[in-house]
């Protein structure tokens, strides 16, 4: 408590208060057996006892005998409980006695290459052979492993996707390994995770014969969410649903102070009393600007985040392990079990989008055995206030599943690019019914060429593989100042942060945007002097067409669930100070909007009109439940503040859809839960103390006609009606939307 008490008292001469600290005791696992006592094979042993581990825990051995019997597992288990050891134990054993081989896959090169040495101390005294095949590796060493594969083999899934397609030797090393795994699986949400489902779908051809082990931290898994994720039955093995050591968990409660600078702030007090210090921030603009602000409270803070070069982030991690520097702003990039060295507080300067995340980046805080700070900065926003009133709800949430779209056709068509690559041509009514519809699409564009029952690759079949990404769906927007590549943005994303005069950062340098062309995909912009403001976007959103999948009630409203296209039009943008929270704002239109208009999921919702309402009433109402719904999003189902957007009609139809280019899963879980979205969604109109809206119930930070027709008090009306169960006609939809 020590470091709440600094802090405490250094809040004093500012409106920000601690409201609330949570003291997370330590957890040990149940027991299993002793080491010596076990029947593995007596180099194992060996190996284990003589780096300290004597006995296993009970998951650990009900692991790794479910794995030597083949079966498929998720090891479910807190941070730094031995989950490595869970499936490496076995997959050592079995290739002692059996000779099989091994692939473990981690979600990003630089995890991969951080664990080698683990499961290297581990394997090598066995006489297992060990090795990182990825992209940075030298052609001369990949000859090597080409030449004589080791026993286990360590990857990522963006090298397993293309090596499967590009290389026979890398194909013929992956077709001879019994085993996969997939470590870190809470990584695989959204996109990433209807890629692992292709991927599985291209290792086993179509049929159950594969055997998956995958582990976890911070999830709430289900066998059904195994299946739906790698294609094949498995079963949980559970551990503790915590970490081992102690942590002290402390809510912050910003009042009006910025959360980009108070986050700084306790950044600074914390480095300034000797502690290693972790800023989590999901924008990478967010990000820069903390940085930049803890400058001014006279501490150095490097940023760690996406779309920076491997070179600057290796170097960032490598200063912070070392302590020549003692703090990091990082976005979710550092969220994975990197080894950056001991860590003593995590700050996260939002709420994360999740319950999941939450634990995940608190557990980087307080290992080896030391106490952990965890600080998250409340802010005003409908969910933040909602827990600032309910604190206990806060940390007794449910982890939830990880969402991802098995369906999104997008994804779908990169690996029918990629199998047909590596098969030389396919029989379409071989293919699985949503493969052969993308393979239909790949034929329209051109990527590929039907013949009769045919598919067969053409030139531009594997300059469109090799162009894909597991990472993303959408168009990627490269950022040049003058003929330097500094960056990258994913479309639509990229819409909202490179307009005309947008101010963008990168590594702590100011950018002013001056063209974004939507036609070659790139984004020309200048250096520039610091500046004390942030731009955000203005603009509209519209929907073209909705394919229904699914429909049902709720509450008596009609709900329907499906492919949306929509098109957004960004129409201009405003200036906000980033230190404080100002009213005032200069607003800007552009001439033209910038458009793109993209496919994905999301569901509609059809409201009532309520007797006594007029248009503009309608309207105000049904926006505003549209923003309130949207932030129940975060708890029901795990979204980020930027994982939906949606839009709102006067004919009474909200539409709530995923941002991301053909679908990313969240709305299709939101879409199952949306009765205790509504729940959530009242408490936080019904209970909110502001006339008729602020930041603390319905305002947001993303709307796009910048928080204008919106009304509390017609929202609340509106919900009530809503859960009496009054039933409505599911008209069509007219009139402008308001997003």
């Amino acid at each position: 408590m020590e470091f709440i008490d600094t802090l405490s008292n250094a809040l004093k001469p500012f409106p920000a208060v601690v409201s609330h600290v949570q003291v997370e005791t330590a957890l040990e696992p149940d027991m299993g057996e002793n080491v010596i006592d076990t029947s593995l094979d007596s180099r194992l042993k060996n190996s284990l006892i003589s780096l300290g581990i004597t006995r296993l825990y009970k998951f650990q051995e009900d692991a790794i005998n479910a794995i030597i019997r083949g079966e498929n597992v998720l090891i479910m288990s807190g941070t730094g409980t031995g989950k490595t050891e869970a499936f490496l134990v076995p997959l050592i054993e079995l290739t002692l006695r059996k000779g099989e081989k091994s692939v473990i896959l981690y979600p990003t090169k630089a995890l991969a290459r951080d664990q080698l040495d683990r499961i290297t101390k581990i394997a090598e005294p066995t006489g297992i052979s060990v090795a990182v095949l990825d992209g940075d590796v030298s052609a001369k060493e990949r000859e090597k492993i080409y030449e004589k594969p080791p026993d286990i083999l360590i990857t990522n899934p963006d090298m397993l996707h293309l090596g499967l397609s590009l290389s026979y030797k890398f194909r013929d090393i992956i077709r001879g390994s019994d085993h996969f795994v997939f470590d870190e699986i809470h990584a695989y949400e959204g996109v990433l995770g209807s890629h692992i489902r292709m991927i599985c779908e291209r290792l086993k051809e179509f049929t159950n014969n594969i055997n998956v082990i995958s582990s976890s931290a911070t999830i709430g898994a289900t066998p059904y969410m195994f299946q739906e994720l790698f294609g094949v039955p498995g079963k949980i093995i559970q551990g503790i649903p915590r970490r081992k050591g102690m942590a002290i968990h402390a809510l912050v409660d910003s009042k009006s102070m910025s959360r980009w600078t108070l986050s700084a702030f306790i950044a600074a007090k914390a480095i300034k009393e000797g502690l290693k210090t972790l800023v989590f921030v999901d924008s990478q603009q967010m990000a820069e600007v903390t940085a930049k602000i803890a400058d001014r409270f006279g501490v150095n803070m490097a940023v760690h985040r996406a779309g920076l070069i491997p070179k600057e982030r290796i170097r960032v991690e490598k200063e912070l392990k070392s302590g020549m520097i003692m703090g990091i702003v990082a976005t979710p990039t550092l969220e994975l079990g990197i080894d950056i060295g001991d860590l003593d507080v995590v700050i996260m300067a939002e709420n994360p989008p999740s319950y999941p995340k939450y634990v995940q980046r608190a557990g980087r805080s307080g290992r080896r055995n030391k106490i952990g700070y965890v600080i998250t900065v409340m802010g005003d926003d409908p969910i933040d206030s909602y827990f600032l009133r309910n604190p206990k709800e806060f940390f007794s949430r449910k982890l939830t599943p990880i969402p991802f779209d098995t369906s999104n056709l997008e994804v779908i068509k990169v690996h029918v690019g990629a199998y047909l690559i590596e098969k030389g041509k396919v029989k379409i009514s071989d293919l699985p019914p949503l493969w052969a519809k993308a393979a239909k699409e790949l034929d329209k564009e051109g990527k590929v060429t039907i013949t009769g029952n045919y598919l067969i690759a053409n030139r531009k079949t594997l300059d469109f593989v090799k162009n894909s990404s597991l990472r993303n769906t959408g168009p990627i927007v490269r950022i040049y100042d003058n003929e330097k590549k500094i960056g990258e943005r994913e479309l639509p994303i990229a819409l909202y942060d490179l307009y005309p005069n947008a101010v963008y950062l990168v590594s702590k340098r100011t950018y002013i945007v001056e063209k974004l062309d939507l036609k070659s995909f790139r984004a020309q912009v200048k250096r520039s002097t610091d500046v004390s403001y942030y731009t955000k976007p203005l603009y509209d959103v519209e929907l073209v067409e909705f394919n229904e999948l699914d429909k049902r009630k709720v509450y008596g409203l009609p709900v329907a669930y499906g492919e949306t296209k929509v098109k957004i039009s960004v129409k201009g943008y405003v200036i906000k100070s980033f230190y404080e929270n100002e009213k005032h704002e200069n607003k800007t239109e552009f001439d033209e909007p910038l458009q793109f208009t993209y496919t994905t999921k999301g569901l509609i919702i059809k409201h009532p009109v309520l007797d006594g309402f007029g248009l503009l009433d309608s309207m105000e109402a049904y926006h505003a439940t549209e923003h309130v719904l949207i932030s129940a999003g975060r708890v029901v189902a795990g979204a980020s503040m930027t994982d939906l957007s949606g839009m709102s009609y006067p004919s009474g139809h909200v539409i709530i859809y995923d941002s991301v280019v053909g679908g990313s899963g969240v709305s299709k879980l939101m879409y199952s839960r949306l009765e205790d979205a509504y729940e959530i969604a009242l408490d936080i109109v019904g209970k909110c103390d502001c006339e008729d809206g602020c930041p603390k119930c319905i305002y947001s930070p993303y709307c796009g006609n910048n928080n204008k027709v919106l009304s509390r008090r017609k929202s609340f009306k509106l919900i009530q009606e809503v859960i009496k169960g009054n039933n409505t006609s599911d008209e069509r939809i007219w009139g402008n939307s308001v997003s």
